[in-house]
């Protein structure tokens, strides 16, 4: 086989598993995860449905590519990088809550799924488990980079500005005040820097 075919191969293969997985997401969302079926998503996919299980093994196996897409987006990284570089703490909070509001916005359907989906679904819940560990490790050095500047109150800790940290931009904060109550994101993600910073005793806050 010449490279040229060989290439081809694996572009179709990697298109292949972008539809799919495109599909997977978009019905989940419409219908929910126990009401979606392969063969809804082989065929919105354009693939067999012989090809959802031997491309990304079924429903199960989606839901983990999903999760990983989530859980190890570059604007995770990148952003880390940018608060870790950040001396004025004010900054830090208003980076911490923004990247958390577009991770919501590009990934809340995934969130939702997979939490909603966890409870029931032991593989899920291992990597729900996973994807809680790198975003409270994302949220934690928020922590310790805060206290690295002096800035969090006498009476505040690291491990309790990790869990205040945790409590403001977690999963609940920002989907409660948005979906429950109707704010919108710029809203939610400004009062939540606030409270967070009010609740870390952040005396330049």
């Amino acid at each position: 086989m010449s490279p040229s075919s060989t290439g081809r191969r694996a572009e179709y293969a990697r298109l292949t598993q972008t539809a799919i997985v495109s599909a997977a997401r978009e019905l989940f969302a419409e219908h929910g995860y126990f009401a979606t079926t392969v063969n809804q998503i082989a065929e919105r996919a354009r693939v067999a449905p012989a090809t959802v299980y031997a491309v990304c093994g079924g429903k199960q196996g989606l839901l983990g590519t999903l999760v990983d897409q989530w859980s190890t987006a570059p604007i995770v990284s990148e952003r880390a990088a940018l608060i870790e570089d950040t001396r004025d703490p004010n900054e830090v909070m208003r980076l911490t809550g923004q990247v958390v509001a577009d991770m919501r916005v590009r990934y809340g359907d995934i969130i939702a799924t997979v939490r909603g989906v966890a409870p029931h679904d032991p593989a899920v819940a291992d990597s729900l488990r996973v994807a809680t560990r790198r975003y409270r490790d994302a949220l934690d050095a928020v922590a310790t980079h805060l206290d690295e500047l002096g800035c969090l109150g006498p009476d505040i800790d690291l491990a309790t500005a990790a869990d205040i940290i945790w409590f403001y931009f977690g999963y609940t904060g920002l989907a409660t005040l948005v979906q429950d109550n109707g704010w919108s994101f710029d809203h939610a993600r400004d009062w939540l820097v606030s409270q967070a910073a009010h609740a870390l005793g952040m005396a330049s806050s």
